[in-house]
């Protein structure tokens, strides 16, 4: 299974984990992404946008 991430102004990307999704997620300024799909392997796709925007933007900077 793998996700599609659709992005405002600049090309969607796709993950292939979980895992890889939310590094990507985190590193993502918030209020870019328009929506988030898991994909299928029968090509259906449906929206995880609610579970996972709580990660968008969480930890692209670390200042310690």
């Amino acid at each position: 299974m793998s996700y599609r991430i659709e992005y405002s102004g600049k090309p969607d990307r796709t993950v292939r984990t979980r895992e890889e999704l939310i590094v990507q997620l985190r590193n993502t300024e918030a209020g870019t992404v328009l929506d988030i799909r898991k994909l299928y392997k029968s090509g259906v796709s449906d929206s995880v946008m609610e579970t996972y925007k709580k990660y968008i933007g969480e930890g692209g900077t670390d200042d310690t």
